[in-house]
Order: C-alpha cells, then sequence, then structure tokens
C-alpha cells in the first residue's frame, strides 16, 4: 500500500488504512482528539476574553492585523487544534509515546506490517513540536493573507516551543524551516492529510523574514512591539498551562473534567468575607474613609503610634480611591511608609480597595526573602479570614510546607500543578518566583505568567531588587501593568526613585505613578518614628589591629549595659569576620556573664527559629548580645536596645536601625518619651581590603556605597530628606552610566529592555548583562543537609506527642514543625517500620535516609514531585547554603553524600572543634581563605 493512500480521520483519532483503523494516541491510553479538545477546554477557561480583545483591538488598529476579531479568536483555536498534531507521526507513536507500551505498540506496528507501510515509520519526523508548527503554518497560508497578518506567524512559534522553552523569534537557529530529507517528507505528507495542500519551503522562511524585518528591527522599536512581546508570552504560557492540565487527565473523559478546579479567583463570596474580616481587627475597627485629606489628624503631639498608622491607612485609602476613579490608567502605586507604621495592614487595605473598584480578581503578595513571607503569611491569612486548607490562599516557595494528608494522588498532582501556575486567589511568594515567570523562557517559569493577570501585585522591599537591573524590572512592571491588567502597590520604608530611570536613550518612555502618601517626611519626622540616634561617625577598624578593635566593641557593651540598654545587636558584612567578632565577644559574656549567640546565613533554619525565640521572649531580662550577618535585615521581626552596623549601602543601615527600639519598648521601660536607642557605625578593614566591597560588585560599590558613604560624611543622624536624596542621586547615576555605556561596568540595563521588545528572550538571561534577580554567585551556591536532631519545640520542651495537636492549636509559634508536617511523619513512622521522633526531636539522619529511598523508588516524575513537595517543609529546616571556590574541594574530600540538589553532613562531621564540618553554633565549619569570595548568602 502507497502511504499516500492513506486516509486521516481527525475525528477519531485514526487513519483509515481499508479496513482497519491505525489508532493515533495524544498520551498513553487517550486518543489525540480528546487531549486536544481538553486543552481547548482548559485554555478557554485560563485566559481573559477581555485582554484577548484589547491585543486585537491594538493590533487591528495599528494595521498588524488585517482579519476580524471573530477570524482572529478562530486562529488561535485552531493553534490549539494543531499544537500536538505532529503525533501523528508513526515514528513518534512507535518510537516515543508507545515505546513502553507494548499492547498499543503492537496493535499499530501490526497494522503497519500489514500493509508494507512500516518502512516509513524511520524516513518521518518525531519531533512533534516542529512538525505541528509548520503544519499550522501551512493552515495560516491556506487560509490567510500572511503578508497582511505578518504576526500570527507567532502562534506558530508558540506550538514550535510549547515543550521547552518560548523562542527567539529573531534568532534564525531557534526557528527557521531547515528541512532535512524527513522533515521535509513528513511536512509533504502530512500536510495534504491536515490542509490539503503543500507550500514550498521557501514561501515559509519569506515570510518568518518579513516578520523580523517588520516588527524586530531593532532601529524601529514602538510601542507596538511592547504588546506583541506580552501577547506571545501571554499566549505561550496559557497554552502550556492548558497542556499540562489536559495532560494530567488523560485518563478521564472531557466530560468529567472539573472545569471550576482551575483559574481560582477571588469571587464575590471571598470579597465579603475577606471585608468583613480585615474590619474586625482591633486598628481596623470604625474606619471611617475620608472625604478629604483636610479630614486627617495629625500634629506633633500624637503620643499614640496607632493613630499615625491609621492616618497613613486613610491618606492612601483616599488617594488610592481618587485615583481609581478619576485616572483609571493609572495603576502603579507607591506607597512609602516608616518602619513600624504598619505596611503590611495598610496594603490589605488597599488590596480590598482595588479588588472592589475594578475587575481584578487575584491578590500576590511578593516578597524578596523567605524570612518576610513567614513572618507575614500568617497574618495576611488571619486577617482576610483565608483558609490554605481549602486553597484560598498559598504561600509558593521552595520550602513551603505541602503537606497532603488523606487525600488522593490527583488531589496531590494538582496541588503541584498550581503552585507552578499560582492559581490560587491570595498568593505569597518570592520576586524570584514572580519575576521568573517574566525573564526566564524556559517552560516551567512561564507556567505562572497568564495566571498574573487580572492581578494586584503587592511588592515588599523593592530596593532589595538588583541595582543594574533597576531600569528593565521597572519597564516590565509598568508594560506588565498596561497589558495584563495588573495593579502594583509599591512599598517600602526605603523605596527608591524609580520615576527618575531612564528607560531608553530615545524616545523619553516615561509611566504614570501614583504616590499613595502626599507628604512622607512628616510622618518619617515624626517624633514616635525618630526611635534611634547614631552616635558619632563612623569608625574605621583593622582587623589587624586587635587591640583597637575589640577595645571598640567592649567599650560599647559595657556603656550600653550601664545605662540599662541589655540587648545588643552587631551586624558584619561577611561570615569570616562574623565569627571572628564572635568568638571575642562570646570569651566576653563568659569573663562577665552576658549571653552572646551568632547568626549568619550557614546557620540552619531550626536553629535561626530558636536564637529569634530566644530574643523575642519578654521573660529574658538578661543582657544579650546577637552577631549577625546581614541575613538578620531580612524580615526578621526581633528589637534591641543598640546595635552595630558595618559599614553598607543606606538602605541596609536603614534597616538595621528599624530593629532597634522597632515599637519603642524603651521609652515604655525608662517611661521617656525622649529616650532612643544607640546605632553606632564602623567600617571593617579586613587585609587592606574594608568589608563592604567584599559583598558588593562594582556597579554597588561605585553607586549605592558611594552615595551611602556622602550621607553619612554630610549628616551622621541623616534625616527623611537625605534618604530621598540619596535615591534620586543613585537614579542619576544609573542615567548617566546608560548615557556613558562604561563597558568595563558591564552596566547594559537597556539592551535587555530592547531584548524584550524584540522577543530576544534568552540575551536577557546573559550571565553577565542579563536580567538576575539573585546574584549568579549565589545562584552556583552548594545546598546542605545537616543530618542533626531538631527538637520539635523551639524552646526543648518536653510533653507528650499524642498533646501535640492541641498545644500547636494554641501556640503555634512554640514549634518549629506544624502539626502536619509532625503527623505526616508519624504517619511515615507507621508506614514504613522506621522511627523518625524520638524525645520530642526529629531524627535528621532516619529522615534523609527515608526520603532518599522513597525518591529513588518513585516511579515517574509526578511522584518524585510530590515526594518532594511533601518532605520540602520538613527539609528545609536542616538545610543551609553557602558557596565559596573551595566548596568542591571539601565535598570530594569528605565525600560527602548527595541526594538531589544537596549534599548531607553526616553525624561524626557535626560539633565543635576543628576537625567537624559544622557547628550547630557557629554554622559551617571553614575557614574561608580565598577573601575575594568571602560573602554570603542572605
Amino acid at each position: 500500500m502507497d502511504i499516500n493512500d492513506l486516509k486521516f480521520n481527525k475525528l477519531k483519532s485514526s487513519f483509515n488504512v481499508q479496513n482497519d483503523e491505525l489508532k493515533l494516541y495524544g498520551h498513553e491510553d487517550e486518543l489525540l482528539i480528546d487531549h486536544l479538545e481538553k486543552t481547548k477546554l482548559i485554555f478557554n477557561k485560563i485566559v481573559d476574553d477581555n485582554l484577548i480583545k484589547q491585543f486585537y483591538e491594538y493590533f487591528y488598529n495599528d494595521n498588524a492585523l488585517n482579519v476580524s476579531y471573530e477570524q482572529f479568536l478562530s486562529i488561535i483555536e485552531k493553534m490549539i487544534e494543531f499544537h500536538d498534531i505532529g503525533k501523528i507521526s508513526f515514528n513518534f507513536q512507535i518510537n516515543r509515546l508507545n515505546k513502553y507500551n507494548s499492547k498499543i505498540k503492537k496493535e499499530q506496528t501490526d497494522i503497519l506490517n500489514k500493509y508494507d507501510l512500516y518502512k516509513h515509520v524511520n524516513d518521518i519526523e518525531a519531533d512533534h513540536s516542529l512538525t505541528s508548527s509548520i503544519l499550522f503554518t501551512s493552515y495560516l497560508f491556506k487560509n490567510y493573507d500572511l503578508e497582511d497578518n505578518l504576526l500570527l506567524i507567532l502562534l506558530a512559534y508558540i506550538i514550535y516551543g510549547h515543550h521547552t522553552k518560548i523562542k527567539d523569534v529573531s534568532i534564525e537557529e531557534d526557528f527557521s524551516y531547515d528541512l532535512n530529507r524527513e522533515l521535509e517528507k513528513t511536512f509533504d505528507l502530512f500536510s495534504k492529510f491536515t490542509c490539503s495542500n503543500f507550500y514550498p519551503y521557501a514561501d515559509y522562511q519569506d515570510i518568518q523574514d518579513s516578520f523580523v524585518e517588520e516588527y524586530l528591527n531593532s532601529d524601529e522599536i514602538n510601542s507596538l512591539n511592547n504588546k506583541l512581546s506580552f501577547f506571545y508570552s501571554y499566549i505561550y504560557s496559557a497554552l502550556i498551562s492548558a497542556d499540562v492540565i489536559a495532560s494530567s487527565y488523560y485518563n478521564k473523559s472531557t466530560e468529567k473534567i472539573n472545569i471550576d478546579s482551575w483559574n481560582n479567583r477571588i469571587d464575590k463570596k471571598h470579597k465579603t468575607k475577606m471585608y468583613d474580616f480585615f474590619h474586625k481587627i482591633d486598628i481596623n475597627t470604625n474606619l471611617k474613609e475620608l472625604g478629604s485629606l483636610d479630614e486627617l489628624n495629625f500634629s506633633e503631639d500624637i503620643k499614640d503610634i496607632n493613630v499615625l498608622r491609621k492616618n497613613m491607612l486613610l491618606e492612601s485609602s483616599f488617594v488610592l480611591n481618587n485615583s481609581l476613579e478619576k485616572f483609571p490608567s493609572n495603576k502603579i502605586f507607591f506607597l512609602n511608609m516608616p518602619t513600624g507604621g504598619g505596611k503590611t495592614n495598610t496594603s490589605m487595605k488597599l488590596a480590598l480597595e482595588i479588588l472592589k473598584n475594578t475587575k481584578v480578581d487575584r491578590i500576590i503578595y511578593a516578597m524578596p526573602f523567605i524570612n518576610i513571607i513567614e513572618q507575614n503569611y500568617d497574618i495576611i491569612r488571619d486577617n482576610f479570614g483565608l483558609s490554605d486548607e481549602t486553597g484560598e490562599i498559598r504561600k509558593i516557595y521552595s520550602g513551603s510546607e505541602s503537606i497532603f494528608p488523606d487525600t488522593s494522588e490527583e488531589y496531590k498532582s494538582e496541588t503541584i500543578i498550581k503552585d507552578d501556575f499560582f492559581d490560587y486567589p491570595v498568593i505569597c511568594t518570592t520576586f524570584v518566583s514572580l519575576f521568573n515567570s517574566l525573564i526566564k523562557n524556559k517552560k516551567k517559569h512561564k507556567y505562572s505568567f497568564s495566571h498574573l493577570a487580572n492581578s494586584v501585585i503587592i511588592l515588599d522591599e523593592i530596593q532589595s531588587l538588583p541595582l543594574k537591573n533597576w531600569s528593565s524590572l521597572y519597564y516590565l512592571i509598568n508594560e506588565l501593568s498596561e497589558n495584563l491588567n495588573v495593579y502594583f502597590i509599591i512599598m517600602s520604608a526605603t523605596l527608591p526613585d524609580f520615576g527618575s530611570l531612564k528607560l531608553d536613550m530615545s524616545s523619553g518612555l516615561k509611566y504614570d505613578s501614583v504616590q499613595l502618601i502626599e507628604n512622607h517626611e512628616k510622618y518619617f519626622n515624626h517624633p514616635l518614628f525618630k526611635r534611634t540616634n547614631i552616635n558619632s561617625k563612623v569608625k574605621e577598624l583593622d582587623t589587624d589591629n586587635l587591640s583597637e578593635f575589640t577595645s571598640y566593641f567592649s567599650k560599647i557593651i559595657n556603656n550600653n549595659f550601664k545605662i540599662g540598654f541589655n540587648k545588643g545587636l552587631i551586624v558584619l558584612n561577611t561570615i569570616k569576620t562574623s565569627k571572628f567578632v564572635f568568638k571575642y565577644i562570646n570569651s566576653l559574656g563568659n569573663k562577665y556573664g552576658f549571653n552572646v549567640e551568632l547568626l549568619n546565613s550557614t546557620i540552619i533554619p531550626s536553629e535561626r527559629m530558636k536564637i529569634i525565640n530566644r530574643i523575642n521572649d519578654k521573660k529574658n531580662k538578661g543582657k544579650y548580645i546577637l552577631v549577625s550577618t546581614q541575613s538578620i535585615e531580612a524580615g526578621v521581626d526581633v528589637s534591641f536596645d543598640f546595635v552595630v552596623r558595618d559599614f553598607s549601602v543606606l538602605d541596609s543601615i536603614e534597616q538595621v536601625r528599624g530593629r532597634c527600639n522597632r515599637s519603642r519598648e524603651l521609652n515604655k521601660q525608662f517611661q521617656d518619651e525622649n529616650k532612643k536607642g544607640n546605632v553606632y557605625i564602623t567600617n571593617i578593614k579586613r587585609k587592606g581590603h574594608f568589608e563592604c566591597n567584599y559583598i558588593y560588585k562594582e556597579e554597588e560599590r561605585k553607586n549605592r556605597l558611594n552615595e551611602s558613604m556622602k550621607i553619612l560624611d554630610n549628616n551622621i543622624n541623616y534625616e527623611y530628606v537625605d534618604i530621598l536624596k540619596y535615591y534620586d542621586n543613585i537614579s542619576k547615576n544609573i542615567n548617566n552610566m546608560h548615557e556613558n555605556k562604561e563597558e568595563n561596568f558591564v552596566f547594559k540595563d537597556l539592551d535587555n529592555i530592547i531584548s524584550w521588545k524584540i522577543l530576544q528572550y534568552s540575551e536577557i538571561l546573559n550571565k553577565y548583562y542579563g536580567i538576575h534577580i539573585i546574584d549568579k554567585r549565589i545562584s552556583d551556591s552548594f545546598s546542605f543537609f545537616v543530618s542533626t536532631n531538631i527538637n520539635i519545640s523551639v524552646k526543648d520542651s518536653i510533653f507528650v506527642l499524642d498533646d501535640f495537636e492541641k498545644l500547636y492549636n494554641k501556640r503555634p509559634n512554640d514549634f518549629i514543625f506544624s502539626y502536619n508536617e509532625i503527623k505526616y511523619l508519624n504517619d511515615c513512622e507507621k508506614k514504613y517500620n522506621l522511627k523518625l521522633i524520638e524525645n520530642n526531636a526529629v531524627i535528621g539522619h532516619n529522615l534523609i535516609n527515608l526520603y532518599e529511598i522513597l525518591y529513588k523508588n518513585s516511579d515517574n516524575f509526578i511522584n518524585k514531585k510530590i515526594i518532594q513537595k511533601e518532605f520540602s517543609s520538613i527539609l528545609y529546616k536542616f538545610i543551609f547554603q553557602v558557596s565559596n571556590n573551595d566548596i568542591e574541594d571539601i565535598i570530594s574530600s569528605e565525600k560527602l553524600k548527595n541526594i538531589g540538589y544537596f549534599h548531607i553532613i553526616p553525624e561524626d562531621k557535626i560539633g565543635e572543634g576543628n576537625e567537624k564540618i559544622y557547628s550547630l553554633k557557629t554554622g559551617f565549619n571553614f575557614s574561608f581563605e580565598v577573601e575575594e569570595h568571602d560573602w554570603e548568602i542572605q
């Protein structure tokens, strides 16, 4: 039989071979047509019709499209139908999809052999994504004038990349129709089955070249390019999301899919509950909206900080609602509030107002550090009255709890998908998770992109974003807002001047934004927020001058202890110096009877929780010093009577000041409204180099560090106006760097904006010039599991395990492990006959052994993901990260076992002494010899 005599029956997903029917599958035991129909159903559930129409109208009015809206929708639907059509390839069916399904493979092979067609199997292309994209292009050629509708070619690129990454359209090797013999034969054959016509390769290459020349010429970039890139990314994200969800239902009919399980948004019922719970909080009861700003009750004599907090809440709410009514296109809002001003509570009120007055129906809180998420998540959940157990709210990061008690494998799989897709009404996540959906091009990062649409995104501590990418990230924030109907609340006590940044060098691109508090200075300068005083000028110290070095710290500690300031914090820039200072101060503590602890990024989370609990325990009245690295700044809600901060950028200095007399404890203790905490700033030099130069890259040193020193030299007790000047100068410096294009400065952020506009996403990932939310050094770090026993309680309390649920529900913050985690471990003990909990502690050695066994024995990708998810929050408490050039040598010499992404530090390598790798008190026991790489991970 001639292969060209085959008849393709699309509705039955089969080739009719005389009296036989060769069935074609989309997934194991699922006909291709069923998968395509499921994908179409879910795609339509995910996408927003209003956004699609807005994209269409913009393209049509700009003469980039010459089809009706109905035709446009039909073309997108056809894209879905074609996205897996290449799976009709015999090669794909037999050698890939059904390779290990002996029953189906035999059925297909027998029919092909019967009609002498098996000889063609290896002549037909197996790459179904490429084949599908070419067949779809053939369909477009046949039915539309592509010269007048060039941008439709983007839909073919979406199909091509739907199993790998979003493609760089203008990079030829990413998608050119280089038809080899197999592909040309495949194309010729299957285009007849699907489109009845074969269009020559030259036509395809010409249309691609025309598209690149018309829209992706970097010399002629305009506003259309912004739309193109966001349309391309939005449809790509929606297709891959729908494809994955549909694939998870391979064993169910279309009719049995619970479509309402997906695209979970804030509905009317949620809104009512969130509003009611929020206004039951003490500070939010009897809130009366302002008729004008003149109604604010403000004076220097206010003694109750809650009055100021309410003022800022009401003022920002008034300005927001006024803007939503009069300037509805403004969707970027800045909230600048002093530390302790109630940012989280105010942002919740603002989010509710946006929900009420716009069509958005999702809230996403994005924060730079996991600690901030952990600190704020319970507040957001409880004050909105939401339940994480029913999926109304979810925290999403690598160590978040994902215990699935008494649930089916299908539910577990669904939860994993929803985490990747941001498919919850309210979400708390990290900057990395949020921005990766924009800047990364791999498929796994793009699922959540389409789910950002119609959201209010709250960015906390935005100054933590890398300076060299402020311009490109601010551009993406604004374009995301304009193209996907996203409202941003950008908040911090130290808010950069993003509005002054130049985003291109020609057209003067600018975006409108709204300051929610019009006169920040009156709040920042109010006596209730003036809680600290910086004593003396910046003190230079050298570790080589040990006498002066130790004398300085000894004097500060003694002077503060003498006046009743009993809790001190010393924040240093590197792990090495933190250990050096800790060793000396700990000897003082032993001599004079005060407690000293060390906190750096190599201290495992469980020990960190214990330290913070001891600091916040009001029963601890004794003298206490915490020596820390800058990880203490990252959302740790603690307060000290005096602090020492080694010189850093002004943002970090201000963060540490915010941990001194944080809630005016000293004013209450001494019954003195004017009492202030003491702040000291050092500038430590080690082996000829200042410590700050080890942790900041060149662009930070030239800009933020220099500007910080200028501020401190001019006014050691800098005011809010100095912070404004600091950020204004930083923005000017960034603009100057762009204009001068200092090659040695590696500052080419505006090129990232151009790359986004012309769909060259791989350029954004450039190791040196691209956008990186996490410093490349940190992303190259090593993770270690410390095989120790961790107490369930932060206070090492002894209790009957049967009483744990009651104890946990009463005081959850007293425990390192949650009730769900302990219940899960109890269930594992019974199921696998392995002791995991003993003497109220989790046994690390047995825990990691069980994880290794379960992970290695998991029979498929989904099951491995489930094991990873279920164990993630438990393992997280044992894991730390570190980076140094010599870490690999230690791993090799000590023969440390590797499981997944982390290495195991065994029990015999844990303890005090130089022969041990790790100490629970001081962290990673390694002498960092390579000075230039002595920096720490937050």
